[in-house]
């Protein structure tokens, strides 16, 4: 590894266009004092700290923001440098963005000097409207230029402020941008700092700025579909697919706070399609870190089940027979014992989500995806169209989905859960896959067939867990919740028996559903 200093490379040339990839590391002050002490910069010299003042502009209603994209004006000494990223299309990496620069004369923007692409894409998203300061950045910034495994590596450590009006959150984070190189790279030396009091941030400064401009906080994010196109090959799809639900599990971190139960709900959703995808290549690709990845993913949504559990609880309660018997039952000692436990079970999840474990995953996982590490086995043939593949796995799981579904209604709990698992793996394959088929109202009527079984089945399997969590509260909450309990599990009770009625229609819907991929 070698170094160098020249601060001056963390400027492109004007209206240089480009692809940043970069992961941002978060520590405590203290921590990010002492960096450039660690063994992992020795014979690193940074360079001596510099104050960097940005502004960011939006429209008033946050057009920019809304749309994934930022744009900036940084004054660094006598210069000023403006600044447009956007979201990147494709399988590009948790970590990458697309990014457009340009040396600029005015504290305002000036998007005619980003070229032509970006300040068409700026002007299309904010449609005529003004640009406005919303919010600003203070910080002082040391840089060091890395080499790491034939790769040129920025490293830039950043301590102060943002700021919109009387609000202000801190800045002290190391940024790892890659200038040159494989970005496998990257993700090698960005993981070497994770029992060093570092964690994977998903928050950049300009979208920070945003929440406290507005007062809002950052929003859940759900799953999207992958684009696949009809040419593309397996590697294509697996890394497309991988991607978007790693983006997705990351996405929801700045979300995840008591008030925003949802964002718990989808890091889970992002895990249980992200094992339910490598699970699928598993079964043609022969690959140690599928089964690897897998298993810590399913560790880490199995450690959240408890803050999702207490949060679909105080949701039926409130939503159901607390509405309903209003005044007449007393649920305060079952929902007051919940809460507590809720109150744990977030501060498990915090503590999760801060683990160096969980950083090293997200790192690995991208690594993997980045290197494209399948093609390494034994039955690996890149050459396979995903179209091919995406049929082989869609007949595979149909016909396992229809074998455990058989007799549904009739089935005894254990054998409706694994009918309900291979439903669910045939729902999200049907989503990861559908793009390579073409848009078809009978890809839109089989998704509507199998969400609505599935539907059915997790209002059963939901009473099931509702009952648990209850009895597991009444030791808590005492005699006091034993009528209140009751309620409840009455109440999830008729619920999974109007549910079951409709499960036999439901199900034969779906068997007579067209398979689109045929």
């Amino acid at each position: 590894m070698s170094a160098t200093n020249d601060e001056e490379q963390s400027v492109s040339s004007p209206a240089d266009s480009s692809r940043e990839i970069e992961v941002k590391l978060e520590a405590k002050p203290s921590v990010l004092r002492d960096a450039s002490e660690l063994p992992l910069f020795a014979g690193v010299t940074f360079s001596r700290s510099r104050t960097f003042r940005t502004t960011y502009f939006d429209t008033a209603d946050n057009a920019l923001s809304r749309a994934g994209m930022s744009l900036r004006v940084r004054s660094i000494g006598r210069r000023r440098v403006q600044t447009f990223k956007w979201p990147p299309k494709g399988a590009e990496g948790v970590f990458a963005r697309g990014e457009v620069e340009a040396a600029i004369e005015t504290d305002a923007p000036q998007p005619d000097l980003l070229g032509p692409e970006a300040e068409a894409i700026i002007a299309r998203t904010i449609a005529g409207m003004a640009l406005e300061p919303r919010s600003q950045t203070t910080f002082g910034r040391r840089i060091a230029m890395i080499e790491h495994q034939g790769a040129i590596i920025e490293a830039a450590l950043d301590t102060g402020r943002i700021h919109a009006g009387e609000r202000k959150a801190v800045i002290s984070e190391l940024e790892l941008e890659l200038k040159r190189g494989n970005p496998v790279a990257l993700y090698d030396f960005a993981l070497r700092f994770m029992d060093r009091g570092f964690r994977v941030t998903a928050a950049p400064k300009g979208l920070r700025g945003h929440w406290l401009a507005t007062g809002v906080s950052a929003a859940e994010v759900k799953a999207r579909q992958p684009v696949l196109l009809p040419g593309a090959s397996i590697d294509d799809a697996i890394a497309a697919i991988l991607d978007s639900n790693l983006k997705q599990f990351v996405g929801n971190w700045p979300a995840f706070s008591p008030d925003c139960p949802e964002a718990v709900h989808q890091m889970r959703v992002a895990l249980r399609r992200l094992r339910s995808a490598l699970g699928i290549f598993a079964k043609t690709l022969s690959h140690d870190n599928f089964s690897r990845f897998r298993i810590t993913a399913k560790e880490i949504a199995s450690a959240m089940g408890e803050a999702r559990e207490q949060d679909v609880l105080r949701d039926l309660v409130d939503s159901g027979p607390a509405r309903a018997l209003q005044g007449t039952i007393d649920f305060k000692p079952l929902v007051k014992a919940s809460d507590k436990r809720r109150v744990a079970a977030y501060a498990h999840v915090r503590a999760l989500l801060d683990a160096p474990e969980t950083s090293r995953f997200v790192l690995e996982l991208q690594a993997m995806i980045c290197r494209r590490e399948w093609r390494a086995g034994e039955d690996s043939d890149p050459a396979m169209s995903a179209v091919d593949f995406a049929k082989q796995a869609l007949d595979r799981l149909d016909k396992r989905a229809r074998k455990r579904g058989k007799n549904l209604v009739e089935l005894p709990p254990e054998a409706r859960h694994e009918a309900r698992i291979a439903l669910k793996n045939l729902r999200y394959a049907s989503d990861f896959f559908t793009s390579l088929f073409g848009k078809s109202r009978g890809s839109k009527k089989f998704q509507r067939a199998i969400g609505d079984l599935q539907d059915a089945l997790g209002a059963y399997n939901d009473a099931i867990v509702a009952r648990a969590t209850v009895a597991d509260l009444q030791k808590v909450a005492g005699a006091a919740g034993v009528r209140a309990a009751g309620v409840v599990d009455g109440w999830t009770a008729r619920g999974a028996a109007d549910a079951d009625a409709h499960l036999g229609a439901a199900w034969k819907a779906f068997r007579k559903a067209p398979r689109f991929w045929r």
